[in-house]
């Protein structure tokens, strides 16, 4: 049967209103060393705007062609521009000034804002955004399947100075969309650090970009400086701004808390639903909670020792306690009708695997082990609840079939080494994921087609050829009534394959001090913000 599925949920976030108080310098002395060191990177005349912002999760790669997650991509468009940005629910134009596109969707030419400069002050030209293009292309790491199959080394090419034309090998009518991720380098840092990866060692740490911010202190696992470019070529939001972000690591959700209320930090990413009211409830702070598509799965080694077979992973499915999910997690959450969010564009009802000890057993006896006796591992983000939690309900679950669930808690950037090759992908692995643009490629493409292997998106190494045809079939037609269809079909087929476990979205979460000002929330980055259109104002 199909898992329930609240009414209304097709509506897009609503922003609450933002309250917070002024920071406590009493309370800041773990912090003092961090800001002094800011003060005098920033310059003491501008020190009093440094944003304090308590992050869940480390920023361990800066490379547009290679680094994707939300630390990462909060990252990217703070340091570097890209063709567009999501503001809110609305995508905009930010390095380019014009654009075109052929009735067939397949050429888009862009005219560029002739006054966008890199932080070095020499010019973002066409040639720029090409070499930039290519490179992703060329290197094919992560954020790249948002071309495969519709570009190639001659997609981009530069009309003039200042006109960029993509020419698409088939249509691809969401194009526009994946441009938010097109974030330009400066090919003269790349080509003097180039080495023999492209690049990629040296832009993994070290920003080439155009963006609002440039880099400071960078120590992973610790703390993470963006620095404000006072004179930034496009201008602030609301002509008002920051003058640093210093991201400080704080893993638990009790301290983001704690460090928020006692004024030591002044953006709390990951706060337990627990404390929504305490954050609500104190006097010049405020939380907000809104609606998006921020999704939880977990997903399972479709060539695993075991969990290659498909009856292992229906068995797996059915003795997840469901139900159990928004009662014992610390947030809102809202449980999985199957690979797609129910208000995500796409969406197919079709019937996923309940909770149910029976059917589980019925699957497990179709196995080579039929009575159990084998040990799976569980992989999940360390110090994080709600990864673990679920880990637990799946244990007691499959306790009761015979199997046994090995808990194996792992940092972030360590799970994403370990969906690097099948070899080193874990039985099951809790990953969250969120779909780039507002369109159903978005979700199915980079999580189930069998070209995306390597990504933390595609841990579960799922292939299934059919399923593979219709996906790409359906991003390079233009009629979106067929589109519909194919992914309808791809679903009720992966559905069928069981690749994953299909949790729940999450609510995002985010706790403000009231000097922060100019927060809109997007559905497109859940969890962070916009650190340009920020602004601080009596935090002192």
């Amino acid at each position: 049967m199909s898992r329930k599925q609240p009414t209304g949920t097709h509506l897009f976030p609503v922003i609450w209103r933002i309250q917070v108080m002024k920071i406590n310098w009493k309370k800041c002395f773990p912090l003092v060393g961090i800001l002094f060191s800011a003060m005098l990177v920033l310059g003491t005349a501008n020190a009093k705007d440094i944003l304090l912002y308590g992050g869940n999760q480390d920023i361990d790669n800066i490379d547009p062609a290679t680094g994707e997650n939300y630390s990462i991509n909060a990252s990217l468009r703070s340091l570097y521009d890209a063709m567009f940005i999501y503001r809110g629910e609305n995508i905009e134009p930010l390095l380019v000034e014009s654009w075109t596109a052929s009735d067939d969707a397949k050429v888009w030419t862009f005219k560029l804002h002739e006054e966008a400069v890199f932080h070095d002050g020499s010019p973002i030209t066409a040639e720029s955004v090409v070499y930039s293009f290519n490179r992703i292309l060329e290197i094919s790491g992560p954020p790249s399947w948002r071309w495969a199959g519709i570009a190639d080394e001659n997609t981009a090419q530069a009309v003039d100075t200042h006109t960029v034309r993509f020419t698409l090998t088939k249509p691809f009518a969401p194009f526009v969309g994946t441009l938010t991720q097109l974030f330009v380098v400066n090919p003269a840092i790349v080509e003097a650090n180039r080495g023999d990866d492209f690049g990629q060692s040296y832009l993994k740490l070290h920003e080439a970009g155009s963006g609002p911010f440039t880099q400071g202190r960078w120590e992973i696992g610790n703390i993470y400086e963006f620095v404000a470019v006072d004179d930034y070529w496009a201008g602030w939001n609301n002509g008002k701004h920051v003058d640093g972000v210093l991201w400080i690591i704080q893993r638990d959700a009790a301290t983001q808390k704690n460090s928020l209320l006692a004024g030591e930090t002044h953006i709390a990413d990951s706060p337990a639903g627990s404390d929504k009211d305490d954050i609500a409830n104190a006097a010049g702070f405020h939380i907000t909670e809104d609606v998006g598509f921020f999704i939880n799965t977990l997903k399972m080694n479709n060539q695993g020792k075991y969990t290659s077979d498909v009856n292992l992973r229906k068995a797996i499915a059915h003795t997840m306690n469901y139900d159990a999910l928004p009662t014992v997690l610390d947030v809102k959450v809202t449980v999985m009708p199957g690979p797609t969010p129910s208000n995500f564009l796409g969406y197919t009802e079709a019937e996923v695997p309940t909770y149910d000890l029976d059917k589980a057993r019925e699957h497990l006896a179709k196995t080579p082990w039929p009575d159990g006796g084998i040990t799976l591992d569980y992989v999940y983000v360390t110090q994080f609840p709600r990864e673990e939690i679920p880990g637990l309900i799946l244990l007691e679950g499959l306790s009761k079939i015979g199997i046994t669930l090995n808990m194996k808690p792992m940092l972030w950037p360590d799970m994403v080494a370990s969906c690097g090759s099948v070899d080193t992908g874990p039985d099951l692995i809790n990953i969250y994921t969120l779909p780039s643009y507002l369109d159903p490629d978005a979700n199915l493409y980079n999580q189930y087609h069998s070209g995306q292997w390597g990504s933390f998106n595609s841990c579960s190494f799922y292939k299934n050829e059919d399923v593979d045809a219709k996906l790409d079939k359906a991003r390079v037609i233009g009629d979106m009534d067929q589109r519909l269809a194919l992914y309808a079909d791809a679903q009720r087929q992966i559905i069928a394959d069981q690749p994953s476990v299909w949790m729940y979205t999450e609510d995002s979460l985010v706790g403000f001090n009231d000097c922060v000002k100019g927060y809109l929330y997007s559905p497109m980055y859940p969890i962070t913000v916009l650190f340009q259109d920020l602004w601080m104002d009596g935090c002192n």
